[in-house]
């Protein structure tokens, strides 16, 4: 029988492919000058924002940044992303719900790097900006989406699911219109991005 050592440790190999994103995510970060300090983040910090992301914002500014935490890539009910996982969440909203979530860049931190991004400031209604769980089940089946309650996620026929979609990740405009802000998309192995609807 061949020698072929002793398995790899899972919590060590998770640990080895998050350290070696973060180190190509920071090389292409340096390589768009996108590597950011303290003086490029806006100087309001509104400080944690649920379990991923620390949230800042200028006043008068158009966008709002969020920076996840040191040496971490977010995390959910689908379990804790690398970066690379991370970005393709994102890029995957952005296509579900016509958002423009952008990267900003990394960020070099006493605890380690962080990935910071950038999202339009939607106007919220200022008599009840947080929608209703009938208003968030309309939205998205509008979208397509049916629930699955063995799984507790969101379905569409397209190999997507969705997480995170309680109250706080939506925001009701005065028109009435829903705005997804944090809601967790997942495509499903053997589906392709290009496959799923989009806004």
């Amino acid at each position: 029988m061949a020698d072929v050592g002793e398995p790899r440790d899972p919590v060590a190999e998770w640990e080895a492919r998050v350290e070696a994103q973060f180190a190509a995510l920071k090389k292409f970060a340096a390589g768009c000058g996108c590597s950011l300090t303290d003086a490029d983040l806006p100087r309001r910090a509104f400080g944690k924002s649920g379990r991923e992301h620390e949230v800042f914002h200028a006043p008068g500014a158009l966008r709002y940044w969020k920076s996840t935490f040191p040496g971490q890539a977010g995390f959910g009910q689908f379990g804790y992303y690398t970066p690379a996982g991370y970005l393709r969440r994102l890029r995957l909203s952005n296509r579900i719900f016509g958002d423009d979530v952008a990267f900003g860049g990394t960020w070099k931190r006493k605890n380690g790097l962080s990935i910071v991004t950038s999202q339009r400031y939607i106007h919220p209604d200022t008599e009840r900006f947080i929608p209703t769980e009938d208003e968030i089940a309309a939205y998205l089946s509008n979208l397509g989406f049916c629930y699955n309650e063995q799984l507790m996620l969101w379905e569409p026929d397209d190999g997507v699911q969705l997480a995170d979609t309680h109250d706080r990740n939506f925001i009701r405009a005065p028109d009435g219109k829903l705005y997804a802000i944090d809601v967790q998309p997942r495509l499903l192995p053997g589906c392709e991005f290009d496959a799923v609807r989009s806004v």
